[in-house]
């Protein structure tokens, strides 16, 4: 349904779809329980009755109604679900539809439609195309609605499965991807900018669970960046729960580098030392991978041969979700998640300080090899590893701070 959704809905029982988890084999089971699981999570504090797992679907019943709205913003937060609808148990048959939905059409404002049926129980005695055109022509004779098959202004949804048939008249989107914890543990290196929140949700998409890191420069950087990464970090585990986040000074290190290094290199030597701080600390979490937010060629330091370069000071994949995305649509992927509005504070992050007039474009790890032979590597690693600040972000943002999924409007 195109139009938003603006009053305040209640319902007795939402449905979801999902997609990639339905299309796995052997281990469908497992991903299905995660997903159950995380959704539970997500209504925790809402009266859930229930929740079952027909196939390749999620429907959860409330013991008493609850507000559409609040159900959807939570649900379009649980990675793996494809769609979320309001959905009506209507009966066993079409005169039980016809009943429930005249009811439910009476007094809308005209509107191109269309009828879609899915009928999973195959014992139901009409093919769901005679169900369409049947459904349809009822709803054509009681409003006079013209039918648009192709781009319909309304949608009539039906399931057909063992339980009787459910019917719903608009959905939202879910995020997609995999269930949360069935990708394994990886670190996110976290700046407090626009890309690294929408790098680290987007990995989390594909069910893998984060610890973060920021790298400082404080007391020559505010304080602020401190505070400004830890509310990043509560927004995103608000998608998948509590974290830990390593706070690490860089301060010494950029130091050593400005005073003896060239100052072309000084940001990839930056670079270099975030990684091999990021490697120790995710192998004491046993995190398998980093995540980084860097866009191919946004910015000097991100050319392929500068991350090439950067990359070779730890054997750890790192992953990079943002790579082949413009701004413009990393801007709109951090509205959507929350974490714009965060970001856009000023601030100064540690990659600021001392950035040299004509930074290299093209480096080689051998030319950053043998800039850091000016500098003892391991024992500025070891110190600024003692110097860290390691806690356990427990408080998630409010639900609020969340935004609604499209078509639910203000």
């Amino acid at each position: 349904m195109r139009a938003n959704l603006t009053t305040m809905e209640m319902v007795t029982r939402v449905l979801a779809t999902t997609h990639e988890v339905s299309l796995k084999g052997g281990n469908r089971r497992w991903f299905e329980s995660k997903l159950t699981a995380n959704v539970r999570t997500a209504l925790a504090d809402l009266p859930v009755a229930g929740i079952d797992r027909p196939s390749w679907r999620v429907l959860v019943r409330f013991a008493e109604p609850v507000p559409f709205r609040e159900v959807a913003r939570r649900m379009a937060s649980v990675f793996g679900l494809h769609a979320v609808m309001p959905v009506e148990h209507v009966g066993a048959t079409l005169d039980d539809v016809e009943d429930a939905l005249g009811s439910r059409i009476d007094g809308l404002p005209p509107a191109s439609f269309a009828v879609r049926c899915i009928r999973s129980e195959k014992a139901f005695p009409m093919a769901s195309p005679d169900i369409e055109r049947r459904i349809g022509t009822f709803i054509q004779a009681r409003t006079g609605w013209p039918v648009d098959l192709v781009s319909p202004e309304r949608t009539v949804q039906l399931l057909i499965d063992i339980n009787g048939i459910w019917m719903w008249l608009h959905s939202v989107r879910g995020p997609g991807g995999m269930p949360l914890g069935v990708g394994g543990k990886a670190l996110a290196l976290m700046s407090g900018g626009i890309d690294s929140p929408v790098a680290a949700w987007m990995v989390m998409k594909r069910g893998v669970k984060l610890d973060f890191v920021h790298f400082h420069s404080v007391p020559r950087t505010s304080p602020a960046s401190l505070e400004k990464v830890e509310e990043l970090v509560r927004l995103l585990d608000r998608y998948q729960g509590p974290a830990r986040l390593a706070l690490v000074p860089l301060l010494p290190i950029q130091e050593k580098i400005v005073a003896r290094c060239p100052a072309e290199l000084r940001v990839l030597l930056y670079r270099r030392f975030m990684l091999r701080l990021a490697d120790r600390i995710a192998r004491r979490w046993r995190c398998r991978a980093l995540v980084t937010g860097e866009s191919l060629g946004q910015v000097a330091s991100q050319t392929v041969e500068n991350l090439g370069a950067v990359e070779a000071v730890t054997p750890m994949p790192v992953l990079r979700p943002l790579i082949g995305m413009d701004k413009i649509e990393i801007v709109e992927r951090a509205r959507r998640i929350g974490s714009f509005e965060i970001s856009i504070r000023p601030h100064l992050d540690c990659c600021s300080l001392h950035v040299p007039e004509h930074p290299a474009t093209r480096s080689s790890f051998r030319e950053l090899d043998a800039a850091e032979a000016e500098l003892d590597v391991e024992g500025l690693v070891r110190e600024a590893l003692r110097a860290a600040t390691l806690r356990r972000v427990a408080e998630l943002a409010p639900w609020d701070d969340i935004p609604l999924p499209a078509g639910l409007g203000a």
